[in-house]
């Protein structure tokens, strides 16, 4: 049933864009072939097809500048349809869909999402934040690296060694999110102290499948700095190894850190509160 509906749409998205090649690239057209695709699937019980057919569409418009939108317009289509994605009801996903595509048929501005510039996801002057995080060390795998968590002068403190002994060589700590909360944001943003050694920011979805997308960022010893990790630009990893695929930010639902270098050895890294930014 999945696989059909897959090749249904493929095929139903496809041949909207077809149908468009020899037109002028006017985007009431083209948003008019997705009400005309997407009308008869929700009217034939298929809600989330009808939602799939809208956000094809409307992401072909926030994506190009060919539509004679400005870029502040695209730009608010973009994060609405951000937001949009985390809405869980496939009906209610659809008719957010259907807004924005009669606004845009309207010729009125899209409205600005009432999200605020941050959001602070950790703030470890709490020290019952520590709570929300685990450690998942190499033993996993059989590996003999170290890892622990304590909260020290209001920031997160990350310490253990990392050992290369039974092909291990990786320390992480993790915490959950509401799935859906980053809807909006781009860019994950902190503080941190390191040691000099090459730490990993992360990403994952609510799925459990064993991948996770990275940023990697050096420290250099003692010193204060802070990193913003666009979201989008982070890059898949399934356990350990890159291969294809973006997560978005309304698709997050864990945040990680590793260090995963390389190297044997002890390490520390002092991390401040923890936000999402736009």
């Amino acid at each position: 049933m999945v696989n059909s509906l897959f090749l249904v749409l493929t095929i139903m998205t496809t041949t909207m864009f077809d149908d468009l090649a020899n037109q002028s690239p006017k985007v009431e057209n083209y948003l008019q072939r997705a009400i005309e695709r997407g009308v008869p699937l929700f009217n034939a019980g298929n809600p989330s097809a009808c939602a799939a057919v809208y956000a094809t569409a409307l992401e072909g418009v926030a994506s190009s500048a060919g539509w004679g939108m400005d870029a502040n317009n695209r730009k608010n289509l973009a994060t609405w349809l951000d937001v949009n994605s985390a809405i869980e009801d496939p009906t209610d996903r659809a008719w957010a869909y259907r807004r924005l595509i009669d606004t845009i048929l309207s010729g009125e501005s899209i409205e600005t999402a009432a999200i605020a510039e941050s959001l602070v996801l950790f703030d470890f002057s709490d020290p019952d934040q520590i709570e929300r995080w685990r450690v998942v060390l190499d033993g996993v795998m059989g590996g003999r690296s170290t890892g622990e968590l304590q909260v020290e002068a209001e920031r997160l403190v990350f310490s253990g060694e990392t050992s290369l002994r039974n092909n291990g060589g990786f320390s992480s700590i993790r915490a959950r999110i509401a799935a859906g909360s980053l809807a909006g944001y781009s860019a994950l943003r902190f503080q941190f102290r390191g040691d000099g050694r090459t730490y990993i920011v992360g990403t994952s979805t609510r799925t459990g499948r064993g991948d996770s997308y990275w940023t990697r960022f050096d420290t250099t010893a003692g010193e204060m700095s802070t990193v913003t990790a666009p979201i989008s630009e982070m890059v898949r990893q399934y356990f350990g190894n890159p291969i294809r695929g973006r997560i978005q930010p309304s698709q997050v639902a864990g945040v990680e850190f590793y260090i995963y270098d390389g190297q044997a050895g002890n390490f520390r890294l002092e991390i401040d509160q923890i936000e999402a930014i736009r």
